[in-house]
């Protein structure tokens, strides 16, 4: 009688433990599986950007030669936004724009240097301009002075 007591004692404890064992395989595969989800979505969210970057040279090499500055950047806008939508479609507008302004803000990050630099080559050689014909005047100026001012023989 003893011996079936503890036998189903131990049958118990050993259905106990199994149990534990199997929520925590259980906790464990969840995990995985979510942290696979997230994987999935970063791959996903690279996949985006990528695209991003492709449609947005193709979009470049379409509006090369437009007529005008707004003109060609509400189609360039509207030109991204279609084609990210026709190759994503679950994208919202919302994050197609956030990706356009993304890729447009990392496109245009060497741009804005070449143009201050530009700019500032422009103002040095209108400064340099300026100085020249200063330059001319003062040394007309100066031969005038010196054709009333006598000059003495040493």
């Amino acid at each position: 009688n003893y011996d079936s007591f503890f036998i189903n004692k131990i049958k118990k404890e050993g259905i106990k433990m199994l149990k534990t064992i199997l929520k925590l395989v259980i906790k464990v595969l969840e995990s995985k599986l979510q942290k696979s989800g997230l994987e999935e979505k970063i791959i996903k969210n690279k996949q985006y950007i990528d695209v991003a970057k492709q449609v947005w040279n193709i979009v470049e090499e379409n509006f090369r030669i437009t007529e005008s500055v707004e003109k060609k950047l509400s189609s360039k806008a509207d030109s991204f936004d279609k084609m990210m939508i026709d190759k994503f479609p679950e994208l919202s507008p919302t994050d197609v724009k956030e990706l356009r302004q993304s890729i447009a803000g990392e496109v245009n990050k060497g741009k804005e240097a070449v143009l201050e630099n530009s700019e500032i080559l422009k103002k040095l050689q209108e400064e340099n301009e300026q100085l020249k014909s200063k330059n001319i005047d003062l040394e007309s100026k100066l031969a005038a002075i010196s054709n009333y001012v006598p000059v003495e023989n040493k």
